[in-house]
């Protein structure tokens, strides 16, 4: 069966959209539930190589061979996604709440993702995007307010 790209594209984005949250809820489930802190570690493992089976699987089976800047890319990525999960998973276990460590995660990567393509990818951000991202920032601040 051969599906458009446009398809194959929806339903990527359906998939990151259903599964990108999850790692952080379940670290929240675990912290929520009192479970041992050295959980997190064989919790985030199953993730991480779920991830990369997703990934590892297909280009075994199209024959893909990544270029060697984009596997360290990869890499690079995936020890910073790891690393800020570990973070996450700790914030919540040393007794921060969630509407606090959620929202600074997620606004954090926001502000990476809008500063990081403005100077590594040239791309151009109208003032008003600009706007949604300090704006963004403000409910952060507003959220994490008791």
């Amino acid at each position: 069966m051969k599906i458009s790209n446009k398809t194959l594209w929806l339903l990527l984005m359906l998939i990151i959209l259903l599964t990108n949250g999850m790692s952080a809820f379940g670290l929240r489930v675990l912290s929520g539930w009192g479970l041992p802190p050295n959980i997190k570690f064989p919790y985030l493992t199953v993730w991480f190589t779920a991830g990369f089976a997703c990934i590892g699987i297909p280009m075994l089976l199209r024959r893909v061979k990544a270029a060697r800047n984009a596997a360290g890319w990869g890499a690079l990525t995936s020890i910073l996604s790891i690393g800020g999960q570990v973070a996450m998973a700790n914030a919540l276990n040393s007794g921060l709440p969630g509407n606090i460590v959620f929202p600074v995660t997620v606004g954090g990567s926001i502000l990476v993702v809008a500063i990081a393509g403005k100077f590594f990818f040239a791309e151009k951000m109208h003032p008003l995007s600009w706007a949604g991202v300090a704006i963004g920032f403000v409910a952060v601040i507003l959220l994490s307010v008791s």
